[in-house]
């Protein structure tokens, strides 16, 4: 089996397949379609829109409209067109390297081989939906509808991120708001008339110091993080816009919630004579909170990892993926169980651990036994 997987996934990791390469995507969602028809699964790309590739759809029960389990992973890499050429598919001292190896490749690997090598009678009791989808590297701004829709149709779900480089798995994940905060002061001479003048910059301190006052590290795990500050055009002006990019993570939505009221209320204070602040969310995903069936589903993962002989092990992870948009459904979702690696989104570094492709893979094939 484990030299079944590598030359497959070497057939995809040396594919350019970055997120706005559109034709790229679509043909690792070709040579997929082809493997799953290959073991006797229903199989089509699905258009999620002109501004991604094609996703790809598989089943063993065409027309079912309920599933028993939802395996997910994604398409699209990090990288720029070139990069596959660059830095092409290689093993090296236990490791694979090469654009997407292991973020996602090894997992969108990993789901078809547990299948192609599931029990017969596991497929012929269970449903079972694959769901590949494009753009999960840009937030799958395109894909969202299309696995909101899946998820809601299946028991349970299976994200196969890679697995943390030290093998654990993914139990939850911190959900994530993205704001834009532009402070308007007034211009002035900086040598003739400063007075006159209201710094956006100053003021952006303050909101800096302010916003930050909303997070609770230890509490409730929360964080605010101003990211990037840009202000001014030369140094003999008084600063007349400012603007700031800020990152808030939490692990429950109502605590996200609570930030994202708090930054609102921030920026209709009073900071000063002239002063006026715009506040903008352009972007949200939500938490994946580990919540009871959550846990009841990592338990089935743990027993299938001791059937195959090895302890799995989970994290929080402060960082998203699918997973969070899944949960959002309401469908009880893990993540992280592909094969382990590290470095991921840096082309010449990304590795995965050749010695956990097996045990993972037998894993999710042991996963079918026990729903």
């Amino acid at each position: 089996m484990l030299e079944a997987y590598l030359a497959d996934l070497k057939e995809v990791v040396d594919l350019d397949c970055g997120s706005g390469n559109c034709a790229g995507v679509t043909r690792v969602a070709e040579i997929m379609k082809r493997h799953y028809e290959s073991i006797g699964f229903t199989a089509e790309l699905v258009d999620v829109g002109h501004k991604a590739g094609r996703g790809l759809f598989a089943t063993n029960k065409p027309g079912a409209e309920t599933f028993d389990i939802m395996f997910n992973a994604h398409l699209d890499t990090v990288y720029p067109d070139g990069t596959a050429a660059a830095q092409p598919f290689r093993i090296e001292d236990g490791r694979v390297y090469g654009p997407g190896c292991a973020d996602c490749k090894a997992g969108v690997i990993a789901i078809y081989h547990a299948l192609k090598n599931a029990r017969k009678e596991d497929l012929d009791r269970l449903a079972v939906a694959v769901v590949y989808n494009p753009d999960e590297e840009v937030s799958s701004l395109s894909s969202r509808p299309w696995l909101a829709a899946m998820a809601k149709k299946c028991r349970r779900v299976v994200v196969s991120e890679p697995g943390r480089a030290s093998g654990a798995f993914v139990r939850s994940r911190k959900g994530r708001s993205v704001w834009s905060v532009t402070v308007h002061g007034v211009a002035a001479h900086a040598g003739n008339n400063p007075q006159d003048g209201r710094s956006a910059i100053l003021a952006a301190a303050r909101f800096t110091i302010a916003v930050s006052a909303l997070q609770d590290y230890e509490g409730k795990g929360t964080s605010v993080t101003v990211g990037v500050i840009s202000g001014g055009t030369v140094c003999n002006t008084i600063p007349a816009e400012c603007t700031m990019k800020i990152d808030t993570r939490f692990k429950r939505d109502e605590d996200g919630r609570a930030i994202d009221e708090g930054i609102e209320k921030l920026a209709r204070e009073d900071w000063g004579d002239g002063i006026t602040v715009e506040a903008v969310r352009v972007s949200s995903s939500p938490a994946m909170p580990c919540t009871d069936a959550a846990k009841a589903l990592a338990g089935l993962i743990d027993e299938a990892a001791r059937l195959e002989g090895f302890k799995a092990t989970w994290v929080d992870s402060g960082g998203g993926s699918d997973a969070n948009r899944i949960a959002q459904t309401g469908t009880p979702v893990v993540d992280g169980v592909a094969p382990a690696g590290g470095c991921f989104h840096a082309a010449e570094k990304e590795y995965l651990l050749v010695d956990t492709i097996e045990s993972r893979v037998r894993m999710l094939s042991r996963l079918l036994t026990l729903i």
